[in-house]
């Protein structure tokens, strides 16, 4: 029987990828994301998600998909055919990003969601500090680089790529039409662009190629991209003009590598970085070095010494930030934004965190570096893989990449079967 793939999420939109081969009576499912908030998400701050009914809430919304068979009947309206069984399904996370596991809690028990230890690790380390998956964890197998594991007539093989978090993967997926490859998220500047590349290598010739469109859709970068060396060197500046007052912190804590970076540029400048409560119970279980948190030092001691600290403020839900007016901002304190909370412009809490600081006068300065694959680079890539079908999922310009000499580009719809050349076909299944 003829392999088909769906996707049931990242199609015209950033985050939300699901992609779903099917091969006789089995299933792959390649990530089981969320979207990332933003200004159309009907679950945006200041409302709270019912934990009760937050798959049923969001079934009835259409802010989760209907994929058939893998939701846990249990968080399902009492009724609905989605809590019917399905065919045998396997579940394969690419990392452990809210747009790309954000719903594998509401899995039906006994599905086994595979990911790369280290994405299990972190999803296990959110848990221990009170920011865990609703439903609950999965059925986490880890999944080892390069091994090869067998799932009804298919067979699929994790690959480590280079992402802003530990533990990025991609896919390749090998049914009996031939291989399908998925990128998941994926970068060429940051520290180990090999990894990156190697998935180019492994995927090269594929039948289809599944990637991330992020870049796509936004400006063209002005000059070369940012890389990580650029994030510390003006991380390492801005301590140095800090000079004996304050320096805040927005960096995105599940990025091990730049934190440890971090904790280590601040201590050489003679200061410590305090985090909230939250972000220092989830770095300790991961067993991260020099953590320190906001209890253990107080308020009380950053304003008699303010130049001794870095201190990162837990602004998720914003609800703390009246309590920024009792720090002591100096003339040359600065908020670093370094890809933390709030993630950016495209959030709707982002135009009250910016009013914030302008009545405190703390000016922001933002030092981060982009997470994904340039257009440049996702085009490169594309021409290195020479795959028969090419397909950008997770970005809202997918039509802006443009392969050449030979890929067909499949720009699917929702839901839709085709089979591995990017031809729609009728479903199998029920």
């Amino acid at each position: 029987m003829a392999a088909t793939v769906e996707f049931w999420g990242g199609v015209g939109v950033i985050g939300s990828s699901k992609v779903l081969i099917t091969e006789g009576d089995h299933r792959v499912l390649l990530d089981f994301g969320l979207d990332i908030p933003r200004g159309t998400d009907l679950f945006r701050p200041p409302v709270v998600p019912r934990q009760h009914r937050y798959l049923a809430d969001r079934l009835r919304v259409g802010a989760a998909p209907r994929v058939p068979g893998v939701y846990d009947p249990a968080m399902i309206e009492p009724g609905d055919t989605l809590a019917e069984e399905g065919p045998p399904t396997a579940v394969f996370v690419s990392h452990a990003h809210i747009d790309h596991c954000g719903l594998v809690g509401t899995l039906r028990p006994g599905i086994e969601v595979h990911a790369a230890p280290e994405t299990i690790a972190v999803m296990r380390a959110l848990a221990a500090a009170g920011d865990g998956l609703p439903g609950g964890d999965p059925d986490w197998q880890a999944l080892a680089d390069s091994t090869p594991v067998r799932f009804g007539p298919m067979t699929v093989e994790r690959i480590t790529v280079d992402h802003d978090v530990p533990g990025a993967s991609g896919y390749l997926v090998t049914t009996s039409d031939g291989v399908v490859a998925f990128t998941g998220d994926i970068r060429f500047h940051g520290r180990a662009p090999e990894r990156a590349w190697r998935l180019a290598e492994r995927a090269a010739g594929c039948e289809m190629f599944v990637t991330e469109g992020t870049a796509l859709g936004l400006p063209v970068f002005p000059g070369p991209v940012r890389t990580e060396d650029d994030v510390v060197r003006d991380f390492a500046a801005a301590l140095a003009d800090a000079r004996g007052d304050l320096v805040l912190l927005a960096m995105y804590p599940r990025d091990l590598e730049r934190v440890a970076e971090f904790i280590e540029v601040a201590g050489a400048a003679g200061r410590q970085i305090v985090w909230g409560e939250a972000v220092a119970a989830f770095l300790r279980a991961l067993d991260v070095q020099g953590v320190v948190a906001y209890s253990e030092v107080g308020l009380e001691a950053i304003q008699a010494a303010p130049g001794d600290w870095v201190y990162q403020p837990d602004l998720r839900d914003l609800r703390g930030i009246p309590d920024l007016a009792d720090l002591p901002v100096g003339d040359r304190t600065v908020w670093l934004h370094a890809n933390g909370e709030p993630l950016g412009p495209f959030e709707s809490r982002w135009a009250l965190f910016m009013e914030w600081l302008d009545v405190l006068g703390i000016p922001l300065r933002r030092i981060g570096s982009f997470g994904h694959a340039t257009a440049d680079d996702l085009h490169t890539l594309v021409h290195r893989v020479a795959p028969r079908t090419v397909v950008p999922i997770h970005t809202d310009a997918p039509e802006r990449l443009h392969p050449v000499a030979g890929p067909t580009r499949l720009l699917p719809i929702l839901a839709r079967s085709y089979d591995l050349g990017g031809h729609p076909i009728e479903r199998t299944w029920a």
